[in-house]
């Protein structure tokens, strides 16, 4: 628990995942024996948060399990404890790859295969090269940075970005490039990140009402999991809107309840466009709130009134479901630069969705983009000649060529000495 940060309406309030609510593992309420496999804290259902109940050698111990009441009994604590040292890799993804029950089902770009000594640098260029997790996560007496779109707390005030002066700097290309011309409303990620569930195929949405009896005699819910899909790019100020389990919910024009959105827009000046997923689920509500239920009752019974019941006291007979979704930041998996996005896959191939991000667009009757500009513009940025935009900047080994800046109009001037540029270049 803490206070909310950064999420609309909710700033400074009591939150954290013990009054939260999503389309994953539903809620911590009735199913703490779950949540506890990897929350530091013991006993969550004691709402005790005393520093003395804090497991410290799930981030500190090398092949260590753990329950919600301590360590898992199949383990030999006393042997991890002896072998206590700083976080590695593959001791920060046994929780975090595996969050909300399996390898890869939530983040979308977190594998346990990142946790090896040696991955390729297709799966990530940072992981590639030996770096740890605290590189980037910097930590204030065990406070982490980092700010995802669907999480309520920031544990720390300071930001987890590529541009620090210390990693690339506002001005990461060449000198000269195009490319350090997008960074104001671009981020890194829009065009460097541009595939996930790279080796473990990633969940893109369950349904709890579609359940089936397995060959262990359990029930499993119905999920769909994709192999390598490319992100989707939203506008993203920092701020977020998210769904608690006390908040009555409702439904938008698609019919589901958006569980965690990012808050921006094309006219918001402190948006980027980012890399993010979407995740959809289907699950239990009254009408008005989403509900909890107990995961272990619909596992072994596939009755969800009395899962329901179990979590709340309360029988709910016939049980509703609701459709319900969430984007979620891409911020690893991050591609080599050669495989990065160039101007030709946005302003030629229209790889992002202009129309999506707030752009007035234009169809042809085939139903092909032929215009794309920014409210109140006249920059076409869906019509983008490759072969004039080598006139200056450096390609950097990635097919680098210029392009307009999404929502920045273009000084004829540049347009003129591109144009003459490319004339001279046919001449000799």
């Amino acid at each position: 628990m803490g206070e909310a940060t950064h999420v609309v309406g909710k700033e400074g309030e009591p939150t954290g995942k013990l009054v939260g609510i999503n389309d994953f593992c539903i809620s911590v309420k009735s199913n703490e024996a779950l949540c506890g496999k990897c929350h530091a804290g013991y006993g969550l259902s004691e709402h005790d948060f005393s520093v003395e109940k804090i497991d410290c050698l799930i981030c500190h111990a090398p092949n260590y399990k753990k329950t919600a009441s301590g360590p898992d009994p199949s383990i030999d604590a006393t042997a991890a404890a002896r072998n206590v040292g700083p976080p590695t890799r593959e001791m920060c993804l046994r929780c975090h790859a595996l969050a909300s029950g399996g390898d890869n089902n939530k983040r979308g770009n977190l594998e346990l295969v990142m946790g090896a000594a040696n991955i390729s640098r297709d799966l990530d260029v940072h992981m590639s090269t030996g770096m740890a997790c605290q590189d980037c996560h910097t930590f204030v007496n065990h406070h982490v940075s980092g700010r995802g779109m669907d999480l309520r707390i920031d544990d720390t005030d300071v930001p987890v970005t590529c541009d620090d002066e210390r990693c690339h700097g506002s001005e990461p290309h060449a000198e000269g490039s195009m490319y350090n011309k997008h960074t104001d409303r671009l981020y890194c990620t829009a065009c460097h990140v541009t595939a996930y569930g790279k080796v473990q195929t990633v969940e893109m949405s369950r349904d709890w009402e579609d359940t089936h009896l397995g060959k262990d005699n359990l029930y499993h819910l119905t999920t769909v999991r994709e192999s390598n899909p490319a992100p989707i790019h939203v506008w993203w100020n920092r701020m977020s809107e998210i769904v608690d389990l006390a908040d009555p919910v409702v439904r938008g024009d698609d019919g589901a309840v958006m569980m965690a959105k990012p808050v921006g827009g094309i006219d918001n000046p402190a948006s980027k466009i980012y890399a993010a997923r979407f995740h959809r689920g289907r699950q239990s509500w009254d009408g008005t709130h989403l509900l909890p239920y107990r995961h272990k009752t619909v596992k072994e019974t596939g009755n969800m009134t009395q899962a329901i019941f179990v979590a709340t006291g309360k029988i709910y007979d016939p049980v509703q479901y609701v459709d319900t979704a969430r984007y979620l930041g891409l911020f690893h998996g991050v591609s080599p630069k050669e495989d990065a996005l160039t101007c030709k896959d946005c302003h030629e191939d229209h790889v992002i969705d202009f129309e999506v991000l707030g752009y007035d667009i234009e169809k042809d009757a085939s139903g092909n983009l032929i215009s794309a500009t920014k409210p109140g513009e006249s920059t076409n940025l869906a019509d983008f000649n490759a072969k004039a935009g080598t006139a200056t900047g450096a390609a950097e080994g990635s097919g680098e060529s210029t392009a307009a800046t999404p929502g920045f109009g273009i000084i004829p001037a540049l347009g003129g000495l591109m144009a003459v540029a490319y004339l001279l270049r046919m001449r000799n």
